[in-house]
């Protein structure tokens, strides 16, 4: 007696079970084909409301140059009335003038939607409760009520609407031809997706009703050859360990021949998972090496399209670039901005007699000599041949005069000293200083620069080995 009891109590606690596994599907099914209806249904509707705001903003731009004979006026609200300005003079358009149109309701076959619905026959029907709204919006926001209501939302409407991830309302917006309107039609999503709803229960309910009975009646035999099999390939399955090298997918304990064949398949698939894991592992590391190598290639290739690989100082481009981000980003801190450029003294000389090589020597040195004599904020770059440039943000004009000296005499001393150089080794340079909003873009900075370099002729032309400095009113 009490095995019967027990026997009963498992046999009720599996029929629930499958009873369970039959309706979620089920509820699946519903829920796939309201929301499949109700994406039609709004897609649908966006056309319907897309249709209606082209024709009334079709209708409104004819009225408007009717009423003013001619384009190019700026529309604004008062109260209900639309103000048209052109030139100074302003005119009052009353509303009844733009004669809306008014949206008719649409016919029920135009909604597109499965015409057999599981069998039944079953063809929704789309009825509007109400007409939507149409408003006209000026280019500052304001808006003007042109026809039709906006219908409230219902709670369980809302609730619907968010179990479907839909937005309570449809909105659509087209500008007015010629003008500065737009018109903008709204109506509710629930309005349009209510009777469609409502008439989707009786051919689903059915369905549900059907699928209910059918699971309870054929679940002794599904859960003796299907259920319970595939729990047990399930839970073989969970426990797979691809490190593992175990038979764990046996297909002698299967009465059935399909799950012996899927056992067998499952066993199969195993040893491909274990070989393959261990060839990803191998192209794992394979990849790590080759990301290594081209990210360090991506670096280089960075620091090549901003720097010059001689002098370890920016390159023209760079040194303009990174100038200008200064200029705006520290805009106000500094009311002047100095350019100063250099060069070596008789370089052409030091390369046809000593050979490239030492020309090349020596303005890396001057290069790294540069880095090291900036403060940290100013820019360094080289700007063609053996000419360099410099770029700084200034306080006072006599700060520039003092840096250009300091930088002028550490550079001369340093390329004295320089005892892998059996020369003597001098620089030029010229110097410009101009008010901060002189400079306003790349021109204005290619202009001052200009200036250094006509200061820097000047500086060779006196004798070289010089540095000149002036400050600039304004520019060319």
């Amino acid at each position: 007696m009490w095995g019967n009891k027990r026997r009963r109590s498992i046999i009720q606690l599996f029929t629930l079970w499958f009873f369970v596994l039959a309706l979620v599907p089920t509820l699946l099914v519903i829920y796939a084909t309201a929301k499949y209806l109700t994406l039609q249904t709004v897609a649908w509707a966006n056309r319907y409301l897309t249709q209606i705001a082209f024709d009334e903003s079709r209708d409104i731009s004819l009225s408007l140059k009717n009423i003013l004979g001619e384009d190019e006026f700026f529309f604004s609200f008062q109260g209900d009335m639309i103000i048209a300005t052109k030139d100074g003079l302003a005119k009052r358009i009353d509303l009844a003038q733009l004669a809306p149109l008014l949206p008719v309701e649409p016919e029920p076959e135009q909604i597109f939607a499965p015409k057999f619905l599981f069998g039944f026959g079953y063809q929704p029907k789309l009825r509007l409760r109400e007409k939507p709204a149409i408003y006209l919006e000026d280019s500052n926001g304001s808006t003007l009520h042109l026809a039709g209501e906006e219908e409230e939302l219902l709670s369980r409407e809302g609730l619907l609407l968010k179990a479907f991830g839909l937005k309570e309302n449809l909105e659509v917006s087209v500008p007015v031809p010629g003008t500065n309107l737009k018109v903008n039609v709204r109506a509710s999503v629930g309005g349009f997706l209510k009777e469609p709803l409502q008439q989707l229960c009786v051919p689903l309910g059915g369905t549900f009703i059907l699928v209910i009975l059918l699971s309870t009646l054929l679940y002794p035999l599904a859960a003796a050859q299907i259920v319970y099999p595939l729990k047990n390939l399930a839970d073989r399955l969970s426990c797979f360990d691809p490190a593992k090298k175990e038979n764990s997918f046996s297909s002698k304990i299967y009465q059935t021949s399909e799950l012996a064949e899927i056992a067998s398949s499952f066993d199969r698939m195993a040893l491909r998972v274990r070989e393959t894991m261990s060839e990803l592992e191998q192209k794992v590391k394979e990849l790590e090496e080759k990301n290594k190598l081209l990210d360090q290639a991506q670096r280089r290739l960075e620091w090549l399209a901003s720097y010059d690989p001689l002098t370890g100082v920016l390159n023209r481009r760079s040194f303009m670039e990174r100038c200008l981000y200064l200029l705006k980003e520290e805009e106000g801190e500094f009311p002047y901005v100095a350019t100063l450029m250099m060069d070596v003294d008789n370089f052409k000389t030091i390369n046809d007699t000593y050979g490239h090589p030492v020309g090349d020597m020596v303005l890396k040195k001057v290069g790294e000599l540069l880095r090291q004599q900036v403060r940290k904020d100013d820019l360094v770059g080289r700007y063609g041949g053996d000419e360099f440039v410099l770029f700084f943000l200034i306080n006072q004009v006599e700060e520039f005069n003092a840096l250009a000296q300091r930088i002028f005499a550490s550079l001369c001393s340093a390329l004295a000293s320089m005892s892998e150089l059996k020369m003597t080794v001098s620089v030029s340079m010229g110097g410009a200083i101009a008010r901060r909003f002189l400079i306003e873009k790349g021109s204005d900075l290619e202009q001052l620069i200009d200036l250094s370099d006509q200061l820097l002729l000047e500086s060779k032309r006196q004798g070289k080995k010089t540095v000149k400095t002036q400050y600039v009113e304004k520019l060319p």
